[in-house]
């Protein structure tokens, strides 16, 4: 959907067509006539056939790459990686200078100041993550688009336009159209892979029939959330693709609630964006399959939250398969998933007798006394539709499953979890306990203290299990939610992705340790908790503001060393000699204070 705060990104890609592709012009410096065949077969020898693959920063490489080529080849890459760049706000405006900047070695006086946009929205850590991939597709595109204007095949920037849209589309799902004929030799340079910047492309150049949303996960959430909003024809229609079904999707519930809504709306996106990460769309999946799932990694990796989110999502999802009920929910905001999530942290004196049954002693008497999940089974068939279509989800969170025997505490029922409406007999005199088809189940388990390899068999092959290990991207979220919801106003940029990339690297050392292992990785909550101690940090020194944030002799991230991380290391490497132990503390802190 266009957005009002959007226009300058719709003005500044016409720019880019008709100055850059149709003219050859430079619309990052006042440089002339630099776009030809000979500097974009530059840039192709330069960035994908010189490819360096060693393990340094893309900056780094790039630079090297392109150090011996003329200044109008690199003013054309500069051109690529400013498309990859500018439509977004999770890359800053100065990050979007200094990447024109580094490869031109070009003056500020000598560059286009105004032609940098704030951006749309976020477009994820698979954006960042696959930056050489997206830039090769954007060379290929840039190719193939001049080579059609040099011929006099485009002329405009709308036919520009339109072959992007669908050269990005025929990226995405390798649909062919009569109108728009693709070489077999072009198709074979495309990489079957997901690309942020077609999502990226498609929305700049036609905001009307596509959404500000790079990350492909997301899509794919929005439409299995709102699916219940198409009609039977829509959902078995080949010839829809997600975007088509996602333009129907936002018309439907435009009808039903405003027409100019956002799909990152607090209203909407607690209904589809249930995950902190860049996944989650198998975890509903599973949940709708088998019913029955486990989040298992290491602490901190938020695994209780999204159990949370995932419960409250599938919830949603059932209320809305009723198109009556949008309205409703969108107007009074009803409350329909409190009281079908139920939520037990588990402990050790948890036992059968609570959970299942047991006998208790009343008025002198023996008496056998239905436990946890009979009232909670109770409280799910209530909402039993007609049929399954109909029924209202309950959800029962198991959280710290390793902290009990699992297989004690659900004793004979365990084959009710796979036979729903069946009765089963239970071991306290003649009760029976029926497990409805709409109960779910989400456990969480911590694998650090109970590896998965002793769950026996039997036990496993009942629920889909999900390793939730440490995100980098999930960081980022989280950094930036703190950041913002705290005013903490630390600069996401430089030092934090600094901070980010060490996190990062200082897990890949700990999961390639023998003793330890990825189910030791150190989870991403522990790591975000660097906003609070900046902040603090910040407040008991006075500073109104600081040139280094976080590294510092005495700064916020030797602090969260000292007192987090440190002795998290030491209790996992308790183990080991002291010598050996010492070692290994001192080769993670270097990783964890590297530039």
């Amino acid at each position: 959907m266009k957005q009002h705060h959007a226009e300058d990104i719709y003005q500044f890609y016409d720019k880019f067509i008709q100055d850059f592709l149709i003219d050859g012009n430079s619309i990052l410096s006042a440089h002339t006539g630099i776009l030809n065949d000979d500097t974009i077969k530059g840039c192709f020898f330069n960035y994908i056939e010189n490819y360096n693959d060693t393990n340094g920063s893309f900056d780094a490489k790039v630079t090297d790459q392109f150090k011996n080529a003329d200044l109008p080849t690199r003013l054309v890459f500069a051109h690529a990686e400013w498309l990859w760049s500018f439509a977004v706000d999770d890359i800053r405006i100065p990050t979007k200078k200094g990447y024109v900047k580094r490869i031109t070695n070009l003056s500020e006086e000598e560059l286009v100041d105004t032609i940098y946009p704030v951006g749309f929205g976020s477009a994820g850590q698979w954006h960042t993550n696959n930056k050489y991939e997206e830039i090769k597709f954007i060379l290929i595109l840039i190719r193939f688009i001049r080579q059609k204007i040099v011929l006099g095949e485009i002329t405009t920037v709308q036919e520009a336009k339109d072959w992007i849209e669908y050269i990005c589309l025929f990226q995405k799902y390798g649909t062919e159209n009569t109108t728009y004929i693709l070489p077999d030799t072009f198709k074979a340079e495309l990489q079957e892979k997901s690309l942020a910047v077609t999502n990226i492309l498609t929305y700049a150049g036609n905001p009307d029939n596509y959404e500000r949303i790079a990350s492909e996960n997301h899509k794919n959430q929005i439409l299995i959330s709102f699916w219940g909003l198409l009609s039977e024809a829509q959902k078995v229609d080949e010839s829809l693709n997600t975007d088509d079904k996602i333009l129907l999707i936002r018309k439907e519930l435009g009808a039903l609630t405003h027409p100019n809504f956002d799909f990152y709306e607090f209203d909407y996106a607690r209904i589809w964006n249930y995950s902190l990460t860049e996944e989650g769309f198998s975890e509903v999946q599973g949940l709708q399959y088998k019913k029955a799932i486990i989040l298992y990694g290491p602490p901190g990796t938020s695994k209780t939250f999204t159990a949370k989110h995932l419960a409250d999502a599938l919830i949603t999802y059932a209320y809305l398969k009723n198109k009556a009920n949008v309205t409703t929910f969108f107007r009074d905001k009803p409350d329909v998933t409190t009281n079908r999530i139920h939520h037990l942290q588990l402990h050790p004196n948890y036992t059968y007798e609570d959970f299942i049954a047991g006998y208790q002693l009343k008025d002198g008497n023996t008496q056998k006394t239905p436990g946890t999940l009979f009232k909670i089974c109770e409280k799910a068939k209530a909402d039993l539709g007609v049929t399954p279509n109909d029924d209202m989800p309950h959800v029962l969170i198991l959280d710290e499953i390793n902290r009990i025997d699992l297989s004690r505490l659900f004793g004979e029922v365990f084959s009710a979890l796979e036979n729903r409406d069946q009765p089963i007999q239970v071991g306290v005199g003649d009760l029976e306990l029926t497990i409805p088809r709409n109960l779910y189940v989400i456990g969480t388990m911590n694998e650090i203290d109970f590896s998965l390899e002793r769950i026996d068999f039997a036990l496993r092959r009942r629920f889909l299990w999900f390793f939730y290990g440490y995100d980098e991207n999930t960081l980022r979220n989280i950094i930036h939610h703190k950041n913002r919801t705290l005013g903490a106003n630390l600069r996401m940029e430089d030092e934090m992705n600094r901070f980010i990339r060490n996190a990062t690297q200082l897990n890949r050392k700990i999961s390639s340790i023998p003793e330890l292992g990825k189910q030791y990785q150190i989870g991403h909550t522990f790591f975000a908790e660097i906003v609070e101690i900046y902040k603090s940090y910040k407040e008991i020194g006075g500073y109104k503001s600081l040139k280094y944030q976080l590294y510092r002799g005495d700064g916020a991230t030797n602090i969260l060393w000292k007192i987090s991380l440190e002795p998290m290391l030491v209790s996992f490497l308790g183990n080991m000699e002291l010598e050996v132990q010492n070692e290994i503390l001192k080769e993670l802190k270097v990783i964890y204070n590297q530039n």
